[in-house]
């Protein structure tokens, strides 16, 4: 990923006594039409050194899914941060377009909160990135804006880095506002930056990543996650679902990242055979087309 001071290609209507959360359809699971929604992490930026192609959370979702789905909507874009209103807007058109069950919006407010803008047009970009979330009444998995300025002189300038006491704010506003909203679902996902960060050791289920994995789990731009880290991430994601949720298990998704890696990879490599295999389509000759033409 080049750095990021120049066009590049990238970033229920009631509550069950324990605190779960019902489907919106009583008849779907949460799982039946999940859209993705965000910006280049969740759009798998640089992840095609390791998959040998593209690899979004959207295709990580298929390769941890057990349970029965339609084919995972992707709306996340490299492009987010060029024009995050906008962007915005198209993608939560398009999860209500579907019909969502489920919306991943892992890293969607990002770039509501980063940019090269003032600090008070952060606050603005963030209450409408707010107001565009309002109108998903589905469950949706989101995440605070996690601390990035150790890939300022890699992706990020530092114009684009928000204060600590803005970024501080920031969050103390999604956390206002998620509060109230019993479909939405916070998600670790800065804190895991902030563990890894700070070279604490990362338990996903049962498996325990040691202190200083951060290299395996986030890329060297400081700002992306590996496939690995991605798959993590989305993992952690979907267990905190299921502490939410009764209409979801643990037992309907591969939890081990390194699982996750392979199986992912390994779909890539099966879809590029395939594609060798493909039978070539025929045209004719040049010349049996023109002997055609002078016959007929």
């Amino acid at each position: 990923m080049r750095k990021l001071v120049f066009p590049a290609i990238f970033l229920a209507p009631f509550l069950f006594s324990a605190g779960f959360l019902p489907a919106e359809d009583g008849s779907e699971t949460p799982w039946k039409r999940i859209v993705v929604i965000g910006a280049s992490a969740s759009a798998g930026f640089n992840t095609a050194r390791e998959a040998g192609r593209t690899v979004n959370i959207a295709k990580v979702i298929e390769a941890m899914l057990r349970a029965e789905h339609d084919k995972v909507v992707n709306v996340s874009s490299g492009f987010f941060f060029m024009n995050p209103r906008w962007m915005g807007t198209q993608s939560i058109r398009r999860a209500v377009e579907v019909k969502a069950t489920l919306v991943v919006a892992v890293d969607f407010l990002f770039w509501f909160g980063y940019g090269a803008k003032s600090e008070e047009k952060r606050f603005e970009d963030l209450d409408v990135a707010l107001k565009y979330l309002s109108e998903l009444k589905c469950l949706v998995l989101l995440s605070r804006i996690p601390d990035m300025k150790a890939s300022v002189g890699k992706m990020l300038s530092a114009r684009m880095v928000p204060g600590p006491a803005t970024l501080k704010k920031l969050n103390a506003r999604i956390d206002a506002w998620s509060a109230g909203r019993k479909n939405i679902i916070m998600v670790p996902m800065a804190r895991f930056i902030d563990d890894l960060r700070a070279g604490k050791g990362i338990k996903v289920a049962e498996i325990s990543y040691p202190a200083g994995s951060i290299r395996k789990l986030l890329q060297r731009d400081e700002l992306h996650p590996t496939l690995e880290g991605l798959a993590a991430v989305t993992a952690l994601s979907f267990i905190k679902l299921c502490e939410r949720s009764r209409e979801v298990s643990t037992d309907d998704f591969e939890m081990v990242p390194q699982v996750i890696r392979e199986r992912v990879i390994a779909a890539v490599r099966a879809t590029k055979k395939k594609s060798r295999e493909a039978p070539a389509k025929k045209t004719p000759p040049l010349a049996e087309s023109k002997k055609s033409e002078k016959d007929g």
